[in-house]
């Protein structure tokens, strides 16, 4: 007869735990939950099954474990747990003991992302009017990333070669637990230093992965910081086709470490061309209103000469036909007495033909003298005057009432005007478009 071995509660109880512990500890288990309830302490208590059968096993999370991730348990999530079995003696009952966890598909990751940006974009952390412009020439230039590795190489190599700047460099933990943490204690850290030490761009940054080793730039934690910065934010994490929430809170997204560092610097040669190019636009413009207040002052001096030239020639005509006029009255005069003198035979000098000869001299002279001095003032005028002006290429414009139109805008308004060249002048009517030559 076979020996039956004989053992207390207690004894029994504790060769269970032995076992169970020992056979089964740091073992993964997929399940999805089934009931979930949070103690007033903080841990959490679950039901976990398979989806196969209704198999059940109960399991607890310490309060610890639960806080630290980022991940809110829900009934009928499919995940990844990691831990042991171990057993309550006291109600002879065996349970899992979570040491961490983890969402077991990519579907249940994606969708609890799309969850999180849907809260996170209706309390407005992803509002564009809340972007901030980036500033034009940084001075200083903070960088949150890892110390080690090409990402903080590849930004350093960026700014030299566009425009060297100071970088200050924050290191942090950019994947596994805690990396979140860092990365938002490093955004508000940036935030809060002051004076010179404070950068005026802000790049958080670090190179492609898998999609689980982005995820510190998923959580909440630090959208919510990038999104409170007050120092503008370039987010450039993972590769072009990576985009994590952080993208949406940060004040510009660049699809990699590198292009971050371009958009946080210009380019010094491209700069130096935009200078130029500004510059000569203000110098063409300047001059080119020096040339129009030339123009304009230049065509009031013409019309001025033209004036001047058309006025004396006016009173040069008036005055040469009131000296022919008194000359032929003063021969008429002279005759008629020269007449009644020879009716009365009074004695005429002897010389009295070379008097008048003296006479008619001196008014030739007198006259010849004003009229060299007019005909050079003529000459000086017409050096200067409106026809020379024309015939160097100018042209001038004057309205139907031949007055001056000196600006584009009363061109415009004109129903017409006149085009006044050197051989002749257009005459443009706007409704018609016609054009007359007179």
């Amino acid at each position: 007869m076979e020996e039956i071995t004989e053992y207390t509660v207690s004894r029994l109880s504790a060769l269970i735990k032995n076992t169970l512990e020992k056979n089964f500890s740091n073992i993964a288990l997929r399940a999805e939950i089934s009931s979930l309830k949070v103690a007033t302490s903080g841990h959490v208590y679950l039901s976990l099954k398979d989806s196969e059968s209704d198999s059940v096993l109960n399991a607890v999370c310490w309060k610890g474990i639960a806080q630290k991730s980022s991940i809110k348990l829900e009934v009928g999530m499919d995940m990844r747990f990691f831990g042991s079995i171990t057993t309550y003696p006291a109600q002879s009952k065996y349970n899992f003991q979570i040491d961490r966890f983890e969402l077991a598909g990519l579907g249940e990751l994606l969708k609890m992302l799309e969850e999180r940006k849907k809260k996170l974009a209706a309390e407005g952390l992803f509002d564009t009017s809340k972007k901030k412009s980036l500033p034009k020439l940084p001075r200083l230039i903070g960088v949150v990333t890892s110390p080690t590795g090409a990402v903080i190489q590849d930004i350093l190599k960026t700014v030299n070669r566009r425009f060297p700047r100071e970088i200050l460099l924050w290191p942090v933990q950019v994947q596994g637990v805690g990396a979140a943490r860092q990365i938002a204690d490093a955004i508000r850290g940036m935030n809060a230093l002051q004076g010179d030490m404070r950068p005026d761009v802000l790049i958080v940054a670090r190179g492609g992965g898998s999609f689980e080793d982005l995820m510190p730039f998923n959580e909440e934690e630090v959208v919510r910081a990038a999104a409170a910065s007050e120092i503008p934010l370039i987010s450039g994490v993972g590769h072009e086709t990576d985009t994590t929430l952080i993208d949406y809170a940060a004040d510009v997204r660049a699809v990699t470490p590198t292009a971050a560092a371009e958009l946080a610097v210009p380019e010094r040669i491209k700069l130096r061309m935009d200078v130029d190019k500004v510059f000569n636009n203000l110098n063409s413009t300047i001059l080119n209103d020096i040339e129009k207040k030339k123009l304009y002052l230049h065509s009031n001096r013409v019309l001025s000469i033209q004036g001047v030239v058309s006025e004396r020639i006016q009173k040069a005509d008036y005055a040469f036909d009131r000296i022919s006029s008194r000359v032929k009255d003063a021969l008429s005069l002279k005759r008629t007495k020269l007449a009644e003198l020879k009716l009365q035979a009074p004695k005429i000098p002897e010389n009295i033909g070379e008097i008048f000869q003296r006479l008619s001299f001196a008014f030739t002279s007198k006259y010849e003298a004003n009229k060299n001095a007019f005909a050079l003032l003529v000459n000086s005028l017409e050096a200067n005057s409106f026809s020379k002006i024309l015939k160097k290429g100018f042209a001038f414009v004057e309205s139907d009432k031949s007055e001056p139109l000196t600006s584009a805008m009363k061109v415009q308004t004109a129903s017409a005007f006149n085009l006044v060249f050197s051989d002749g002048t257009v005459r443009i009517t706007k409704k018609s478009h016609q054009m007359d030559l007179f």
